[in-house]
Order: C-alpha cells, then structure tokens, then sequence
C-alpha cells in the first residue's frame, strides 16, 4: 500500500478546487448577516445602514442547512459588523455544528469577553480585524468616531489571550499614507499576520463617494515596491496567473459562480458581494435552485462588444472586473481608469523585476497616457459624479438619532435605479462551464 502524499494546506485547498469546478460544487460561501456597523468609515461601499429587511434568524439557519448539504466548506461571516447582531451566537454554533471551516471579518471594536469565550469554546478557522489607524485620533479621521482603536486593542489582546486564529488587515487608502508600514511593524510585534489592499470600489448604491478616499495609483504601485516580501508575492502570482492570461469572450472570467458564491443581508444569493447582477432571492427559493439556475446562467453571459478589457493581456492582474465596474459606470462591460493605470504601472514594476525593460516600458507608457486622459475608442466610462440624492425623508424616529444609530431613512437616497434583478424560484438550466483565464 503507498503511503498518502504530505500536501500543505494551500495545495489541499487548490487541488479541492481544481477537482470541484467542472461539476460547480459551491465550496465556499460568504454571507453578510447584516449591513448595520458602528463605524462610518470613508471608504465604505455600504449604503444603508438602518438594517431593514435583513434576515431572521431561523431564515439564516435555513439557508446554512442547505449550502452545507450542497458541499459548502469554507464560510465567511461578515457586515456590515457581525457582532451588532444578538443572535449573532445562536448562528456562530449553528454553523460550526455544520461542520463549515469558519473565518469571520470584523472591525474588531465590540470583542468583549463573552463573544471571545464563545470563539474560544467553538474556535473559527480564522478571525480578521480590520485596522482603521493606530491611534483614536486617526480612527476619528477614517471612522467618524472618537476612541475605536482603544477598543479595537482590547479586542486584539481578549482574542490573543486565548489564542484564537487572529490576522489583521488595512485599507492602504489616502487617510491612512504613511500608516501602513507602522501597522506592520505593530502586528509582527504582535506575532499576527497582516495584509492590506488598496482597492477600494464604488458604494452599493452606484455612489463614487468612496472612490474619494483612494491612493494615487502611484502610490499603490510604491506600497509594492518597498516591500519585498509584497512583491515576491506578485511576482510569483504574476507568473503564474497572468502570462498564461487569454482572450475570452465571456463576461466572467473570475472564480465567481463556479465555487463560490455571496448571500446579502436580505437573502439574495449573488455570485460575488460586490456584483449585483441576476440575484436570486433565497426567501423564496431554495439555495441549489439559485446555484443551479441563476448563478449558472450568469457564467454563460458573454462580454459586450464595447467591453475594451475582456482581450486584455493583464486582465489577470486587474481589481477592474464586473463588480467595480457595475458599480462605477452601470454596466458590467464598463472600463474605469483607475484600474487600468494601476495595472499597468504594476505589470511595469513586475516586468522590471524580471529584467524585460522593454515590456516594462510600454506597459508604463500606457500607463501614462490613461493619467493623462486617454480613454479606449467605445468604452463605457465611469460616471462623471457622484450620484445626485433626493431631498431627505424624515422616519418619524425622533430627528438626530437617526444618524447616529445608523437608521439611513433620514439620508438622502439616489434616484440611480439598482441594476440587480432579482430573481425568484425557477426551472434548473444546465449547469455552466468555468471559464479559465
């Protein structure tokens, strides 16, 4: 009999998925249990954060049941901030009683003892905190409220202390420059893992207002530069997802919808969190209809003609996908230059890292014509503006409550119309082929 082969966690879990894709078994799953935070932070793509509408507790442990029974594996639980809701730990051992490898994302500031003797009992596969800053001055900046890094450090030391699976991470966004290298050194004297992405995209509600808060795509490409072990990673990510990188005419081309999938607050299953196209209302349909139907329809749906990026050579490397740029132009086809000069000035660096100067200096010399305002002939551009809001309705709550207890009926709405299409219980179509880029 031959021994079993040693793999590491990562190539169980690539192998895992190589093998599931063709038959779309959904793996790993991600659900917001509500939209409500305590923080308003700058950059946030939330719109609302009232609450309404989000689902009940027997309707989450419903909806569990059935991703677990259709091979989920891998759940994420995230906000919104998780811990605002108080069923919060009758869901948390509903699903480890499910078996589900659990990660679960919060800002960190409402960890108290009972919530870490809770994680401590039932123990998550991983815990992310997000840093806002390292002081309640800069959390004031980029939260809109006075003394959450104090809390956020008791949350830090209650979950280290039990010895729970604690990383962080940051937002390398404009409020937070010079910040990011001080947050390393704070996590490795803590022994924690950190990563920070500077992405940030638009809001839900088709808003550019947090687009604001974003770093010059020279500086993004600087975080990459100065840190060694960072660029190793996109070295080694570049050489092996990019250059094998071809054209394709389908509007997909990301893991979404193949073994993965999103569910909202309201209990819209979506194929990603920042893609709302063709959802799937789980209220009144069942999760294996969503999947099989609708979720699979959308890997079928080819790219527009005006869609300037699908043949692009460094798609692979690009934050600009359907999500970003449903939410920024409209139109999952839309082209943003963020995104592309950011790429570009990337793939630039990498390139110089290989020793191909000249490669390295086209791919700049785009780069600087997108900074200096050049667009691709046909593409759909993002929106000029931000979105105008309507004047604002009172919710007969009592006038300034509002604002600080996060209702959102009192602040203005956008008159953009949403371009999610829900989608209610139907006949189960074959199931779609994953698109390898």
């Amino acid at each position: 009999m031959s021994a079993c082969q040693d793999v590491s966690y990562g190539e169980f879990g690539s192998l895992l998925m190589r093998a599931a894709g063709g038959a779309r078994v959904p793996l790993s799953g991600s659900i917001e249990l509500t939209f409500r935070c305590n923080l308003r932070c700058v950059h946030c793509y939330i719109p609302d954060y009232s609450g309404r509408g989000e689902m009940s507790t027997a309707e989450i442990t419903r909806i569990l049941d059935e991703i677990a029974d259709e091979g989920c594996l891998w759940l994420l639980l995230t906000g919104g901030e998780v811990f605002l809701r108080a069923d919060f730990p009758e869901i948390y051992r509903h699903a480890k009683r499910r078996g589900f490898l659990i990660t679960i994302f919060s800002n960190g500031t409402l960890v108290d003892e009972r919530l870490a003797d809770l994680l401590a009992e039932y123990p998550p596969f991983g815990i992310e905190f997000t840093l806002y800053g390292l002081s309640d001055e800069t959390y004031l900046r980029t939260t809109g409220f006075p003394g959450r890094f104090s809390r956020v450090r008791r949350g830090i030391d209650l979950l280290l202390s039990r010895r729970l699976p604690l990383s962080l991470k940051a937002v390398a966004m404009e409020p937070l420059a010079g910040e990011i290298e001080a947050m390393q050194e704070f996590c490795a004297a803590l022994g924690v893992r950190f990563r920070y992405d500077a992405m940030v995209h638009g809001r839900l509600d088709g808003s550019l207002a947090p687009t604001t808060a974003r770093s010059t795509p020279e500086s993004v490409v600087a975080y990459d530069a100065r840190d060694p072990e960072r660029l190793g990673e996109w070295l080694k990510f570049y050489r092996q997802y990019v250059a094998p990188t071809r054209p394709t005419p389908y509007l997909m081309s990301c893991g979404a919808g193949v073994n993965s999938f999103h569910i909202d607050p309201k209990g819209t299953l979506l194929t990603c969190e920042a893609l709302p196209l063709n959802g799937y209302d789980l209220r009144r349909g069942t999760f294996r209809e969503g999947w099989y139907g609708v979720a699979a329809a959308l890997r079928e749906r080819l790219a527009g003609p005006e869609n300037v990026c699908a043949p692009c050579e460094l798609k692979a490397l690009c934050d600009r996908c359907p999500a970003t740029a449903t939410l920024e132009t409209g139109s999952p086809d839309g082209w943003i230059p963020y995104y592309c000069e950011v790429t570009h000035r990337r793939a630039a660096l990498l390139e110089e890292a290989l020793d191909r100067p000249e490669t390295a200096a086209r791919y700049r010399a785009h780069a600087e014509r997108v900074a200096q305002g050049w667009t691709p002939p046909g593409a759909i551009l993002p929106r000029a503006s931000a979105l105008q809001a309507s004047p604002a309705v009172a919710c007969g709550s009592g006038g300034g409550a509002c604002a600080g207890g996060g209702c959102g009926a009192g602040s203005g709405r956008t008159t953009n119309p949403k371009p999610i299409a829900i989608e209610g219980p139907g006949a189960r179509p074959e199931t779609g082929k994953e698109v390898v880029p």
